[in-house]
């Protein structure tokens, strides 16, 4: 745009190839093609007994096991199935951003980061197998199932899954020069998707996958890894001292030795917390999921706000229970999942070090090292303790993110370099 004005623009289509990602295995770990037998002992002085009642011992081995498919009871197992015509997961990804020279080492840019996905692969677990209605609570399920003869809400994977990200990007950079080399960037972001991660799923399961009119679109949420405010700032600073430098230019022998040569980092890192979802204390309907409602006039995170009690347990309400067999309100069901964001992130490392000439092709590395200097705890979501009844334990964290490295350490060492 001009000499000193750059923009940049850019789009892209992305697809994903069929795979095991959406589920722990492929059909063929269904029943009976793969059978899991268990047992355990009954108290430690004794060892395992196998079905056909023989001791479990090295002589043995599992003799007493069974691998026959027709001695197996298969009422009651779980399966595992995948959308038998899928479609490929699709994303499309776009940015655009304007960069601009301050100086001739400073540069600023800001830009629009965006992208939607569409047939994701969602594991629908639970999906299969469970009530296409409301059903009040004590209704016997397997009267309203497809196939009472197995477990209710058996896993399903299909690629029916939708996201979309949008963020604003802000970067300053400067690069080495007087002595000082800076990165800072912010970023403002929000995510929302359908699709539950496999792996580290803290915003909840699907309520009712297979109600009409709600299925798992009726859990649209923030994604898992929405962290709508982030800051970074990270530089190299070489102090100015010594020889030739701005303080103490013209000292020399042993005191400039010991002034000069010194450079100090450091790393910032500030970030919102994680998403996560309070659900129902109380049951409201049988075999299907609940969220808990948000009380009017409430502020979520008033309230002490700190380890203890995040969240404050008068915003939230449990749902009244469902009063009739495929009633058409699906209130029972609760609000929206992903009611708040857990505690953030916020750490500084620092770092001090000094090269020492030994000669002309070796030097030493002094190098003093404190990573979260200001011993700042960052706790972990509290899921184990969502029951917003329970006003003494409730949203109290129990952790922290980077357990065993989240308090403050100090370390030095001395390098040779050849």
């Amino acid at each position: 745009l001009s000499p000193k004005l750059v923009a940049r623009a850019g789009y892209g289509i992305f697809y994903d190839g069929m795979a095991f990602g959406a589920g722990s295995g492929s059909t063929t770990a269904n029943y009976p093609f793969v059978i899991v037998v268990s047992t355990s002992a009954s108290d430690p002085a004794h060892p395992l007994v196998a079905p056909n009642g023989s001791i479990g011992s090295l002589e043995n081995g599992l003799s007493g096991f069974t691998v026959d498919p027709l001695a197996v009871n298969g009422i009651g197992v779980t399966l595992q199935a995948y959308e038998y015509n899928h479609s490929d997961p699709m994303v499309q990804n776009w940015n655009f951003s304007l960069q601009g020279q301050l100086t001739p080492n400073q540069s600023i840019q800001v830009a629009y980061v965006g992208n939607v996905g569409g047939h994701l692969f969602t594991n629908v677990s639970p999906g299969a197998n469970m009530p296409y209605e409301i059903l009040p609570p004590s209704t016997n399920i397997l009267n309203y199932i497809q196939w009472p003869s197995f477990t209710e809400g058996s896993t399903y994977a299909a690629t029916i899954g939708n996201s979309y990200y949008n963020s604003l990007q802000a970067t300053f950079q400067r690069r080495f020069s007087d002595g000082l080399d800076l990165l800072a960037d912010y970023t403002y972001s929000k995510c929302r998707t359908d699709v539950r991660d496999n792996i580290l799923n803290d915003i909840g399961s699907y309520r009712a996958p297979l109600l009409p009119g709600f299925g798992i679109q009726g859990d649209y949420a923030l994604c898992d890894f929405d962290v709508p405010n982030i800051v970074h700032v990270s530089g190299i600073y070489m102090l100015p001292f010594g020889n030739g430098r701005r303080f103490l230019r013209d000292a020399h022998g042993l005191t400039n030795g010991l002034i000069a040569g010194w450079h100090t980092n450091a790393i910032l890192a500030l970030q919102d917390g994680q998403p996560f979802t309070i659900g129902c204390p109380s049951g409201t309907t049988t075999g299907l999921g609940c969220d808990a409602l948000l009380a009017s006039g409430q502020d979520v995170y008033a309230g002490p706000h700190n380890a203890n009690q995040w969240l404050n347990p008068a915003a939230f309400a449990n749902p009244t229970a469902a009063t009739t067999i495929g009633q058409a309100s699906y209130a029972p069901l609760g609000g929206a999942p992903t009611q708040a964001h857990a505690p953030g992130f916020h750490r500084l490392d620092l770092s001090l070090f000094k090269e020492i000439p030994t000669s002309e092709r070796t030097h030493l590395e002094f190098r003093a090292e404190i990573f979260n200097l200001t011993n700042h705890p960052n706790f972990a979501l509290p899921n184990s303790q969502t029951n917003f009844l329970n006003t003494k334990t409730f949203t109290a964290s129990t952790a922290t993110i980077d357990a065993p490295y989240d308090s403050r350490e100090f370390q030095m060492a001395l390098k040779f370099y050849w």
